[in-house]
């Protein structure tokens, strides 16, 4: 048997062997950028056992950083993957993409089958993803920052549907792209005359933090030519350090780099004469690491949510059935390491990962620092010294995990929606005071509909379940995170472990969609999250300091709404806008690429609204009509039309989940809603103020005849970059007073 050489290639990215299963090499000329096109080679040289007629060499890799899809049809298109053997046989490789074609967390794979023939040892498998010679710009890389972007090989020599994997991992770095964007963050609460430091930070298109060299940052407020502030670097964070404001009120700093011309506007910070009772902390208790289905290590992680984030608190949250001890015991050691109260609050936790049917995704949070022993898994499917199951050492449902932890006061449960559901039909009040509403996998209203049907009294917040190394700042990808990452506001009156747990046990917080919106409630007179007892009418109040105008401040009684404030609109100026999910379980997104055309009036300019990420948008259109390509999770994505020479206007809209002719006579009366095929899937036409609406509002309403019984009132805040907020329930009792 005659042995070709195996080749010598100069890569980056290294190499992985195995005497039998045989070798695998990755060549990529320079870091990826995340986000551009990319072209990279994996070789294959078979082993000393070769690779049968019928058998197969897989390459999987990690979804969740978003490496784009890979084609063999189109050698011109995108993404296109070139297959070629060199063997002294006659086999024929027939390559294949499945998106979820291996074992996590590597799922996607591209899988090639020899036939025709086998490969004899020392043969040679060439994958070239995004392939150029055929005219294709290559494969988008990887859309988040990664040290190492990680592949693994597998080999079925046999062709027995037997995949073994090389030892160690094919990988390569993914570095930021240029500045495109600037955010400027801010506490929610100073003291007039006190110092407090701004942060600022670039971002590439994805949200990547990114250099900005020779930066020089200058701070001011709109209503003024007073710098308040000067700062120099090169990013991607850069602190503006000793900034004082002088009188009370809500105030919006404005921040300038004069290097490259890019503005931002802080969150709105709230300027008391003394600093609030309790003030308002902004964090994310929901991502994991690489070490389970995210990106990067864990130890980057908690830099991320605490340095580039600028988050007040954090928690890790990997799924149970990942976590081996040793891993468990250097995540209590990193938590400890990264959390300083006064600074930064890091709590311990994981995620119970088991199946919906038996209790779903819950996030654990220990208020200290956790026992060896306090990790109890839904199961052990992903760790290789797994046992097998029993419910002595594992928690297999949730009335095992319930078992585990009733009783104690230094350990929490929070139902969330993320690929995994929670089952709302478990659930207990003293383990699980607060619900999650919206993560990066979408906005889950109906969840909370869910949870306030129990009659149970819990809380509403929001977080990320971030998986692309980015809690605290997770942005939407054209992947399994289809929209922005959440963020939790906790009231405490320091930032402290048991501060930031009794704001929630108090359920005195609100989530929001990714942006500091700031929102109070006042109702029956009590703060957001408590209870009360009332007689006859309930008067509800709500003040709210947006990140962009306000077109919506509504209130909800037991999950419906009841009250809807909206800005006085003008019909020439019109929001369109579309949601929906596909359906609760797993694979929720809603395409809803469409087109427009307006009648009766003349389009003299078009906006997008809210649309999550580069890949969806506007793609065109010509005269009356618009073009776009969009899919929701939960959340709006839309257009903001300009209209002109208006008569007797209408529009036609045509997607998949709605096709309809729609006037738009009387929407300057409040919005109109046509409802769609999906799970809350609906059309939003709206009449907006030319300046688009105020920064400030707040609503004052009576419910004036309330059923008698426990009520369930919160409110939910809506802006025009699409941004939402949602208050905790006040719970209040007409019952008999």
């Amino acid at each position: 048997m005659r042995h070709l050489p195996r080749p010598v290639i100069n890569v980056m990215g290294g190499q992985i062997s195995d005497r039998i299963l045989g070798s695998a090499r990755l060549k990529i000329e320079k870091p990826a950028v995340a986000g551009e096109p990319v072209t990279f080679r994996i070789v294959y040289t078979a082993g000393s056992v070769g690779v049968d007629d019928r058998g197969a060499v897989r390459v999987s890799w990690r979804a969740q950083a978003g490496l784009g899809a890979p084609q063999f049809e189109d050698p011109a298109a995108p993404g296109y993957l070139a297959v070629r053997t060199v063997s002294e046989g006659s086999v024929r490789p027939v390559a294949r993409f499945n998106e979820r074609g291996h074992r996590r967390p590597f799922v996607p794979a591209v899988t090639v089958h020899t036939d025709d023939g086998g490969l004899w040892p020392g043969d040679r498998l060439e994958l070239t993803f995004g392939d150029t010679s055929g005219g294709s710009p290559g494969i988008r890389a990887p859309l988040t920052v990664v040290k190492a972007f990680e592949f693994q090989v597998s080999v079925d020599c046999k062709g027995a549907q037997e995949f073994l994997d090389l030892d160690g991992f094919l990988t390569f770095p993914v570095v930021a792209g240029p500045a495109v964007r600037l955010k400027a963050v801010a506490p929610s609460d100073v003291k007039a005359g006190e110092p407090f430091t701004l942060r600022a930070r670039f971002e590439d298109v994805w949200g990547n933090p990114t250099q900005m060299p020779g930066a020089s940052l200058q701070l001011g407020m709109s209503d003024s030519d007073a710098v308040l502030g000067t700062a120099p670097g090169s990013g991607p964070v850069i602190p503006v350090e000793g900034i004082a404001l002088g009188a009370p009120g809500v105030v919006r700093l404005e921040l300038t780099d004069q290097t490259s011309g890019l503005r931002a506007t802080s969150n709105p910070i709230r300027v008391g004469a003394e600093l609030p009772a309790e003030r308002r902390w902004w964090g994310d208790l929901h991502g994991q690491s690489g070490e389970t289905v995210g990106t990067n290590p864990s130890a980057d992680y908690f830099h991320y949510a605490r340095y580039a984030a600028c988050a007040d608190f954090t928690c890790h949250q990997g799924n149970d059935f990942q976590i081996t001890d040793e891993f468990w015991a250097r995540l209590r050691r990193e938590v400890e390491a990264i959390h300083e109260d006064g600074t930064f609050v890091c709590f311990h936790g994981y995620e119970w990962s088991g199946n919906t049917e038996v209790g779903g995704d819950r996030n654990v949070i220990f208020r200290g620092i956790p026992k060896a022993d306090d990790i109890w898994r839904s199961g052990r499917w992903l760790i290789e010294d797994r046992r097998p199951l029993d419910s002595e050492h594992d928690a297999l449902t949730l009335d095992e995990l319930y078992a585990r932890f009733r009783g104690r006061d230094d350990v929490m449960l929070l139902p969330h929606v993320g690929g995994r559901r929670a089952e709302l039909r478990w659930i207990e009040p003293e383990l699980e005071p607060v619900v999650e509403v919206h993560s990066a996998h979408g906005t889950s209203e109906w969840f909370l509909q869910q949870a306030l049907d129990t009659g149970v009294r819990v809380g509403f917040l929001a977080g990320s379940d971030d998986h692309m190394g980015r809690p605290g700042a997770t942005l939407a990808n054209a992947n399994e995170m289809p929209v922005n990452g959440g963020l939790a506001c906790i009231r405490s009156p320091e930032l402290t472990r048991d501060g930031i747990w009794h704001g929630l046990h108090s359920r005195h917080c609100h989530g929001t969609t990714g942006s500091r919106i700031l929102m109070e409630t006042e109702i029956a007179g009590v703060r957001m999250g408590a209870e009360v007892a009332a007689s006859g009418a309930v008067p509800v109040g709500t003040w709210v300091n947006g990140t962009a105008p306000i077109i919506e401040i509504a209130v909800y009684r037991d999950g419906l709404p009841v009250h809807r404030w909206t800005p006085a609109g003008d019909p020439a100026h019109v929001l369109v806008a579309w949601t929906g999910n596909l359906r609760i379980a797993r694979g929720r997104k809603q395409r809803w690429d469409g087109e427009l055309t307006v009648r009766g009036a003349r389009i003299h300019d078009v906006s997008p609204f809210a649309f999550d990420h580069p890949e969806e948008g506007l793609i065109g259109g010509e005269g009356q009509r618009v073009r776009w390509s969009s899919e929701t999770a939960g959340d709006y994505d839309g257009l903001w039309l300009e209209l002109a020479e208006v008569t007797d206007p209408a529009i036609e809209l045509v997607a998949e989940p709605l096709a309809v002719t729609q006037p738009l006579a009387g929407i300057e009366d409040g919005p109109l809603f046509v409802e769609a095929k999906g799970l809350g899937a609906h059309l939003r036409l709206q009449a907006l103020p030319h300046d688009g609406g105020p920064l400030d509002a707040e609503l004052s309403w009576v419910d004036s005849e309330p059923l008698d019984g426990v009520h369930a009132y919160h409110v939910r805040v809506l802006q025009l970059d699409g941004h939402m907020a949602w208050s905790s329930p006040t719970y209040v009792d007409t019952a008999g007073h």
